[in-house]
């Protein structure tokens, strides 16, 4: 009964989960939201002016009484104006009856039917007094006054018939109308334009949103991936200047202790699911770029051998190396792998070690266009294997699998692969793809890293300005900067 309990509990967390990233992304395109608005209401509004047609009103006050016209003047008791009252919302109906509107259209001098004189005419009883307004509304002020003029004189005698022994009198008699009624559409139609122009844009984005299908929560991860979650990294929100990228790293306290706390966690699981299965070798990779798998890569490296393990972190993204500029090391002369490859570097030469982070490396200084011959040679295998004899852990930053095959390559070579997953970046079905490129490779998928989580209304973790960042597309770009 329990667990049942937990998991109903947490089944509506992930819910609640959901929906705030929902709000925050729709919340996020305000402008789409607020332009809709402005542009269906001055649809509304001209909609409006362009079917306004003038209306003239001519209007009738009349005084309700349950006594003879003689009796007024002695006085009413409470009862009697209670009565009044009741007659004066009784009255309302015999202004519309055949009888009447047909004496009025018969004579009121301009050629009408009584069912277009029951059109023209509304009647209005003032709520708790006996007060009764009659208005005829038509787009002719004259025809208005001349309907409205006409009910004065055969009024009377209708209501005596339904209504013997009481009174209506006309206190306040009908006039031409000066001007035409107000345009109450314009308000109105306005309005409902802007009310429209905000649901209809929401509706929209939000079904964006669900087109795009991506990983909005942990949850999705396991029902529609079927990975396991190695760990959860939220976002990093810190300040810095304006169009300054900064790494991310567990080094670094501005990080944030929960930043920190994840990766240490991260590296318990890992350590644990790696030495189990007696693998050493780990490729790090994801869907498309900026998802954070090199910030990822190089913070697993760092928390490994701050647990006192010799560490080995290769930049395998030949395409676009990140991680020399991540952590803050002139790599404008190492080769990496392709120095190695090609005979003019020997693997002992190639690596370099940071006292400041107590890792190897074995960096890139600059890209090469179209690296997966290379990375495919039997001299990339020997690399992996020889640093794999020499190193506790070898961790190996690749390209996005999504996008090209090199991560593929390198998997082969490998022990086992990490994906990092950022929220609401990559749709499942490109996921699974890119997946299905590893599975290529014969090693095993061991998990994933959740990245980049944010919950609630705010801005959480890692920002794109923070670790984060090149573009790969067709050539994979020339403006190169930072993952």
């Amino acid at each position: 009964m329990e667990q049942k309990t937990m998991s109903k509990t947490e089944q509506e967390g992930i819910s609640f989960e959901v929906l705030m990233i929902y709000i925050r992304k729709v919340l996020k395109k305000w402008w789409v939201i607020v332009l809709s608005a402005v542009v269906l209401a001055t649809v509304g509004f001209a909609a409006a002016k362009l079917t306004y047609v003038p209306q003239y009103s001519s209007q009738i006050m009349f005084v309700a009484s349950n006594k003879d016209t003689s009796l007024i003047v002695s006085g009413q008791s409470s009862s009697d104006l209670s009565a009044s009252v009741t007659l004066a919302e009784s009255y309302k109906y015999v202004f519309t009856t055949t009888a009447l509107t047909t004496k009025v259209a018969n004579n009121c001098g301009y050629k009408v039917t009584p069912e277009q004189v029951k059109s023209f005419v509304s009647v209005q009883a003032i709520e708790d007094t006996m007060i009764v307004y009659l208005t005829v509304t038509t787009t002719d002020p004259e025809v208005s006054y001349a309907i409205a003029n006409t009910y004065m004189r055969f009024y009377e005698e209708t209501i005596s018939e339904a209504f013997p022994s009481t009174t209506l009198k006309a206190i306040d008699p009908p006039l031409v109308p000066s001007a035409p009624n107000a345009n109450s559409n314009t308000l109105l139609y306005t309005g409902i334009g802007f009310l429209a122009g905000v649901v209809l844009s929401i509706l929209v984005l939000v079904g964006m949103i669900v087109l795009k299908d991506t990983i909005m929560s942990s949850d999705d991860i396991k029902s529609k991936l079927g990975l396991k979650i190695i760990g959860n990294v939220s976002h990093v929100a810190r300040k810095g200047k304006k169009n300054e990228k900064q790494s991310i790293l567990l080094t670094d306290r501005r990080s944030g202790f929960a930043f920190i706390e994840a990766f240490k966690l991260i590296r318990t699981k890992l350590e644990h699911t790696l030495l189990r299965k007696g693998q050493k070798t780990l490729v790090v990779t994801s869907t498309v770029e900026n998802e954070g798998k090199t910030t990822t890569a190089i913070n697993i490296a760092l928390a490994l051998a701050k647990n006192g393990k010799e560490v080995l972190l290769i930049d395998g993204d030949l395409r676009k190396p990140a991680v020399a500029k991540a952590l803050s090391i002139n790599a404008a002369d190492d080769t990496g792998i392709l120095g190695v490859v090609n005979g003019s570097k020997t693997l002992a030469d190639s690596i370099k070690y940071s006292e400041k982070y107590n890792l190897y490396l074995l960096l890139n200084g600059k890209g090469i266009p179209d690296p997966s011959e290379l990375l495919a040679t039997q001299q990339t295998e020997e690399i992996v294997r020889a640093a794999k004899k020499e190193f506790d852990y070898v961790v190996i930053d690749t390209a996005p699998c999504g996008v090209v095959a090199d991560a593929s390559i390198l998997a082969g070579f490998s022990d086992a692969i990490l994906m990092v997953i950022r929220q609401d970046t990559a749709p499942a079905r490109r996921i699974k793809r890119a997946m299905e490129n590893l599975d290529n490779s014969g090693t095993e998928v061991i998990g994933c890293i959740y990245n980049d989580a944010k919950t609630g209304l705010g801005n959480g973790g890692f920002s794109r300005r923070y670790g984060y960042g090149y573009g790969y597309g067709y050539g994979y770009g020339e403006n190169a900067s930072e993952k």
